[in-house]
């Protein structure tokens, strides 16, 4: 018992010391990328919105004070009354366009329905593509254009910032647990194979070349469909070092889990059809081994217990030094409590996602997947 325990421990130990180094490395050398003047007239923010969260307003306002240059289109659902009102209630200006049109219909993705049909709109140069709860820093879209590689993608890292409920924190918990530490190092290894879908940009007429939000517009997941068609290309796709806030607010357990259930089934999808040594070593054993790791300790007795939780506030550890290197907040001990909390109910988030039934929510719509078509309950 005690050999094989220490052999998982010391291998947790060692996948945390890779991940983490190899995301250091990585950063390092994208903080050596120097940000070049740019017009952000050149650039058109497409920001699908759906009504749903108290923070909307807050967000779309900040992303207008925060880019100040760039045009927005607003894409709405005409049944979408409360987006629409948030809309025209905050002091519009000159360069936000409102773009109604109608629900996604079924089979159609319901973000990339609006972004197929606002995209014919862009005549910039470049276009870039932004969830309606995630606020780019001052200065962060021009370093994420500056990093492109001509016909190429760029995109951030999310930090998620809503610390409003123990719900919203520990969704707060599995993002920023996770995505420091999976998407530098995932790039540097010259294996990503997605991206952080919630902030993107592109040429337009790269974009228009790869097929535009057409090609991907029933696809369950937007942000590995655009990367597949970049990929598909072989263009270049660069993860930039841009941390870009983002507040999603939970509003109860029902809405936690739901929430993780489509992660999960999202997630599910993208390992399967890209399982490698390395997606094992970045994404699988960490998800699957910390719950391990403590049922061992329970197990084994109380110093093995320590021995567990020390691992996991490492790694939590690792993590915070990773985002202070890009500006980010260190957080306090009870961010540290939920990232663990997080890291010890994935698992258990992703038994649910396949002992479930095939449906999840997306905000108030309720969707279901029948042989990987969306259908709308």
């Amino acid at each position: 018992m005690s050999i094989a325990a220490g052999v998982l421990f010391v291998l947790y130990g060692l996948v945390t010391a890779v991940r983490a180094s190899l995301g250091w490395l990585y950063l390092r050398r994208r903080a050596a990328h120097q940000t070049t003047p740019l017009d952000l007239g050149e650039v058109t923010v497409l920001q699908p919105i759906l009504s749903g969260d108290p923070t909307l307003a807050a967000c779309l306002s900040g992303n207008l004070s925060q880019t100040p240059g760039a045009r927005f289109l607003w894409l709405i659902d005409e049944d979408d009354l409360e987006a629409r009102t948030i809309a025209e209630t905050l002091p519009l200006h000159q360069r936000v366009t409102l773009v109604m049109g109608p629900p996604p219909r079924d089979g159609e993705n319901p973000k990339v329905a609006k972004l197929a049909r606002a995209f014919p709109l862009v005549e910039t140069r470049y276009v870039a593509v932004l969830d309606d709860d995630t606020v780019l820093p001052p200065g962060g879209l021009a370093r994420a254009i500056s990093s492109l590689e001509p016909g190429g993608l760029a995109t951030g890292l999310p930090l998620y910032v809503n610390h409003s409920n123990g719900g919203s924190r520990l969704v707060t918990g599995f993002v920023n647990g996770s995505a420091l530490l999976t998407y530098p190092a995932a790039s540097l290894l010259g294996a990503a194979r997605t991206i952080n879908g919630m902030f993107y940009v592109a040429e337009t007429a790269a974009l228009e070349r790869a097929g535009g939000f057409e090609a991907i517009r029933t696809s369950l997941t937007d942000d590995y469909a655009i990367a597949s068609l970049f990929r598909r290309m072989k263009a270049p796709i660069t993860q930039t070092d841009v941390l870009h806030p983002i507040s999603t607010t939970v509003t109860g357990p029902g809405h936690y889990f739901g929430i993780m259930r489509r992660w999960m089934i999202f997630g599910s999808r993208y390992v399967r059809e890209n399982y490698s040594f390395v997606s094992m070593v970045l994404i699988l054993l960490p998800t699957v081994m910390p719950p391990v790791l403590i049922v061992i300790g329970l197990a084994a007795g109380w110093p093995w217990l320590l021995g567990a939780l020390a691992l996991l506030m490492a790694k939590a550890a690792a993590n915070r030094l990773l985002r202070q290197r890009l500006g980010g907040p260190a957080g306090s001990l009870t961010d540290v409590a939920y990232e663990m909390a997080a890291d010890l109910l994935t698992p258990v988030h992703i038994i649910f996602a396949f002992a479930g039934p095939n449906r999840f929510n997306w905000r108030r719509r309720r969707i279901r997947m029948t042989d990987d078509r969306i259908t709308y309950e």
